[in-house]
C-alpha cells in the first residue's frame, strides 16, 4: 500500500501517524508526509520523507500567541484548503493508494475527498470531542471560515481513531460505522514500568504547544515537588526555555528528552492531558495527573476519562502549590489508581492501535487499487 500523511503541527498528534506509518513500511508499503515546516526533523528523523506545505498556511505551534490569537490562528489552518491542494499534487507526483489526513485539517480533509482520492481521517483523539467542538465556538468561527465540521469529519469512507472506545463519554447513539477505534499507537515497546527502588521518579511534560499561562503553571508544579522525596525529571519541549524556571535540588529540567528515557522507571507522570502523552503513560500502568492548558481543546475530556478510570486525577491548570504537592503526594502512594492504571496497562499492551488500524486500511482499500497517481507524460 503507498500512502500520503498529511499532518499538522499540532504536537502530540504526530506520534500515532508515524506509528501507523511504520506498520505501512513493514508490511512492504511506502509513506511520505506533507506537513508544517517545524515538523521535518522529526518526520525525517523516524526515516520519512516529507514535504512542507506550499500552498497551505504556514504554522508553528510553538510561537507566542494569546488566546485570541491562536484561537484564530488554530482555525485558519484548520480550514486552509491549500494544504489540499499541496495533498493532491503529492499524491499525483506517484502512486499513491490512499491519502491519509489529519482530523483537525478539516479543510485539507473535505479537498482531497472531493477530488475523488481515496481518503481517511486519522483521529489522534476523542472522536466525540469534535462532534461535541461542532456546536461550540470553534466550530462557529469555522462555519465563518466556509467549514461545516460535522458532515466533514463523517463523509470518510474510514476514520482511524487511536483512543481506546472506552475513553469515550458515554452516549446513547452509536458511531456512524466508518468510525473505527483501533486503539493506542505503541510508542515504545510493550512493557510494564518497573521503577526503581528508592526515591520515586516523575515526569513532568507539559504541552510542545504553547499555551498562555503555560510556564506559570509549570513553575508551580516545580515549587509543589520541592522538598518532596522524588525525583522529578521535567521536559519543556519548544514552547518554554528551561533558563526561565526556577527548578528545586530534586528536579531536571531539560529542553529535549525523549520519554522512553524516563517512563520505564516512573512512578507517576503530570501532563496537561493531550492523548499521546497520556496513552504512553497508560501503556506503561504510569498513573497520571492531568492539568489541561486550553479549555477549548480535548485536554479536559482525556482528564475526565482518567477520572472515569479511576487511572488519574484532574487539576486546573491555576491549581495552587499545596494543592498540586497534595495530589503528588496521593498518586504517589499505592491505591486504586495504581492499580487502574495497570489494568489499562497490561489491556493497551495486548495489541497496537497502528496493526489494527493498517489492517482496516488494507481491508477497505484492497479493492481500489491499482494506485491513483497520474503517469508522467512524455
Amino acid at each position: 500500500m503507498h500512502t500520503l500523511f498529511v499532518t499538522v503541527d499540532a504536537g502530540g498528534n504526530l506520534p500515532p501517524a508515524l506509528g501507523v506509518a511504520r506498520e505501512i513500511v513493514r508490511r512492504g508499503g511506502t509513506a511520505r508526509f506533507l506537513g508544517h515546516e517545524p515538523q521535518r526533523a522529526a518526520v525525517e528523523r523516524a526515516g520519512f520523507r516529507f514535504t512542507a506545505v506550499h500552498d497551505g498556511l504556514a504554522y508553528d505551534a510553538a510561537a507566542p500567541r494569546s488566546t485570541l490569537s491562536g484561537l484564530r490562528d488554530l482555525t485558519a489552518v484548520f480550514a486552509d484548503r491549500g494544504i489540499g491542494a499541496d495533498a493532491i499534487r503529492l499524491a499525483r507526483e506517484e502512486p499513491t493508494d490512499v491519502v491519509i489526513v489529519d482530523c483537525l485539517l478539516l479543510g485539507a480533509l473535505d479537498t482531497v475527498r472531493q477530488a475523488g482520492l481515496p481518503t481517511v481521517s486519522l483521529v489522534h483523539t476523542l472522536f466525540s470531542f469534535f462532534e461535541g467542538e461542532a456546536r461550540g465556538p470553534v466550530g462557529a468561527i469555522l462555519r465563518l471560515r466556509g467549514i461545516r465540521m460535522r458532515p466533514i469529519l463523517s463523509a470518510p469512507e474510514l476514520s482511524l481513531v487511536t483512543v481506546r472506545a472506552d475513553f469515550e463519554p458515554p452516549r446513547r447513539t452509536p458511531f456512524p460505522a466508518s468510525v473505527r477505534h483501533v486503539g493506542p499507537v505503541w510508542q515504545d515497546p510493550p512493557r510494564a514500568a518497573e521503577p526503581a527502588p528508592g526515591r520515586p521518579r516523575v515526569l513532568v511534560s507539559l504541552s510542545t504547544t504553547r499555551f498562555p499561562g503555560q510556564e506559570r503553571a509549570l513553575q508551580r508544579i516545580l515549587d509543589a515537588v520541592s522538598g518532596l522525596d522524588l525525583d522529578a525529571v521535567v521536559t519543556t519541549g519548544p514552547s518554554i526555555d528551561p533558563a526561565t524556571l526556577r527548578a528545586p535540588a530534586n528536579a531536571t529540567v531539560h529542553r529535549h528528552l525523549d520519554h522512553a528515557q524516563v517512563m520505564p522507571t516512573a512512578s507517576l507522570v503530570i501532563g496537561h492531558g493531550g492523548h499521546s502523552t497520556t496513552a504512553r503513560a497508560l501503556a506503561y500502568g504510569i498513573p497520571l495527573l492531568v492539568l489541561p492548558m486550553h479549555p477549548l481543546m480535548d485536554q479536559t475530556a482525556i482528564g475526565r476519562a482518567l477520572d472515569r478510570h479511576g487511572a488519574g486525577r484532574m487539576l486546573s491548570r491555576t491549581a495552587g502549590v499545596g494543592t498540586i504537592r497534595a495530589a503528588v503526594t496521593d498518586l504517589l502512594a499505592d491505591g486504586p489508581h495504581r492499580a487502574a492504571a495497570a489494568r489499562l496497562g497490561t489491556d493497551i499492551r495486548l495489541a497496537d492501535g497502528a496493526a489494527t488500524a493498517v489492517d482496516l486500511l488494507e481491508t477497505t482499500y484492497e479493492h481500489t487499487r491499482p494506485a491513483t497517481s497520474t503517469p508522467p507524460s512524455d
